[in-house]
């Protein structure tokens, strides 16, 4: 991970708007959906998360968002993961993955995130983003047979069609 010295200036309000876009209950809603669809316990429960850095820290490997995606997949296309990644481009690589069979699978490019946003917790409320897009989208090709999610419903009662 880079080491980022304090930011200034227009860089400063940048990141505090990033900041203020994160929703640590949502994160935790999502990080809780994600654990139940992939049956894949955290490292630490996801319920004690502080801020941004720690949810960054428990998807950070990128197996659970691999694991995710594969399980999602039911056509018999897999996203390739490095279940074990010890070095920072194993971990990079299953990110990115994850990312372009999340794409494949019908989530808009513009609701995606960038590999450098979860790793390095530039964007961390991007991640979270792309996870409630691709729910919202697991969602719809179920025919909403999918187990209620609050935060989904929500989402999906808001949108006038």
């Amino acid at each position: 991970m880079a080491n980022h010295g304090p930011s200034y200036g227009l860089s400063r309000e940048l990141e505090k708007k990033n900041q203020a876009r994160f929703s640590l209950d949502e994160a935790i809603e999502v990080l809780l959906w994600v654990e139940n669809v992939t049956q894949l316990p955290y490292s630490c429960d996801p319920t004690t998360c502080q801020n941004a850095a720690d949810v960054a820290d428990l998807l950070k490997d990128g197996v659970h968002l691999c694991k995710l995606i594969n399980r999602l997949l039911n056509n018999g296309s897999r996203a390739p993961f490095n279940p074990k990644p010890k070095m920072p481009f194993q971990k990079m690589e299953n990110i990115s993955n994850f990312l372009e069979a999340c794409k494949a699978y019908g989530v808009a490019e513009i609701s995606c995130f960038q590999t450098v946003d979860l790793y390095e917790n530039k964007q961390c409320y991007k991640v979270i983003e792309c996870l409630r897009s691709l729910a919202a989208v697991q969602l719809i090709m179920s025919g909403f047979e999918m187990e209620s999610i609050i935060w989904l419903w929500k989402l999906a009662t808001s949108c006038e069609i």
